[in-house]
């Protein structure tokens, strides 16, 4: 029986990524594909050094074609200028620690942005693995801190971004140079933790000036540093509160007991001042026989110790008395107290 032939079987499409190569070149696997047609054998099996080293070439736009017998049996220090033209001392050992997936082409001139600079190059020379996590995290990091590799690996990305996010505030606000001087002592705190504390006191102005100097029992605490050591003596989270001062919103004040407590002073608009909060250590309540005298005391500097101009607006109601329900004002000052 005669079959007609009616086509041609199709041709396979040799430069096609096998999945294999898509797994080890990624972005690059068609471009790879097209210069070591399926099955690509001469570059799935070429070191990892040589695979790299093609992707950074197609990376930063080099003629890889052109290159690619040299890009995988040529001496790599005689291979690399034609392929990475200017690449920075350093990038034939860094080849080796790269893994064994290519990077994306974006983390490749990252890398070598890294590699320009002589902190990030030292320590990544130095590094057992560079993988394209940290090379995307050590270049969002502030410039004084990109060689700060162990903080990097602490990091989320989105750690990275707020930092980078602070530091950019920071050179806004006090210029470059206090920017720089407080970046490259970040790259100095001994975890995330310790550098977020330090990113956050940096970006925290000193208190703006008290609303009254004070008296002989009642001290305004002027600095962060006194507002710290409050917050260490008392036990609470006062040193979490600077920015209130720093912004002007509230003034700290210490009454010198026994015992001693931390007072809150907050711009009121009726009121211009008044006391917001008053506690002991470990945010304990003011003792009833206390609370006379403090309030005495901050009367006589024009501190009002009572009802706030908010709280009196929430009064101001049709219904208060029949639906909504009238508070006296001696709950309000317990509450500043601590009760309640």
């Amino acid at each position: 029986m005669f079959i007609p032939i009616t086509g041609a079987a199709p041709v396979p499409n040799r430069a096609h990524p096998t999945s294999l190569l898509k797994l080890v070149a990624g972005d690059f696997a068609e471009r790879i594909a097209a210069v070591w047609p399926e099955p690509h054998a001469p570059f799935l099996t070429a070191p990892a050094p040589r695979r790299h080293l093609a992707c950074a070439g197609f990376a930063v736009g080099a003629d890889v074609a052109a290159l690619a017998a040299a890009i995988l049996g040529g001496r790599l220090r005689h291979v690399i200028p034609a392929v990475v033209p200017g690449a920075p001392a350093g990038f034939e050992r860094i080849l080796g620690r790269l893994g064994e997936v290519a990077f994306d082409a974006e983390t490749y001139r990252l890398l070598l942005r890294l590699l320009a600079r002589p902190a990030p190059a030292k320590v990544l020379r130095h590094a057992e693995r560079v993988d394209e996590s940290l090379v995307r995290r050590l270049a969002g990091l502030p410039e004084p801190m990109e060689h700060a590799v162990r903080l990097a690996r602490d990091l989320t990305p989105e750690g990275v971004a707020v930092l980078r996010e602070a530091y950019e505030a920071l050179r806004f606000r006090d210029g470059v140079a206090a920017a720089e001087a407080a970046a490259a002592a970040w790259a100095h705190a001994r975890s995330a933790k310790a550098l977020f504390d330090a990113v956050r006191d940096d970006l925290t102005p000193e208190p703006c000036p008290p609303p009254h100097p004070g008296t002989a029992r009642l001290r305004p605490l002027t600095t962060k540093a006194a507002i710290k050591n409050a917050a260490r003596r008392y036990r609470n989270c006062l040193a979490d509160r600077t920015a209130h001062a720093a912004a002007g919103w509230s003034a700290f004040y210490e009454w010198d007991g026994p015992p001693g407590v931390v007072v809150e002073v907050s711009r009121d608009h009726v009121f211009g001042w008044r006391l917001d909060e008053a506690r002991i250590a470990d945010n304990r309540p003011v003792p009833e026989g206390v609370r006379d005298d403090l309030a005495a005391e901050l009367a006589l500097i024009g501190m009002h110790v009572g009802r706030s101009g908010w709280q009196l607006d929430r009064l101001l109601r049709e219904d208060v008395g029949r639906g909504y329900r009238f508070w006296p004002i001696h709950e309000d000052v317990a509450e500043a107290f601590g009760e309640g």
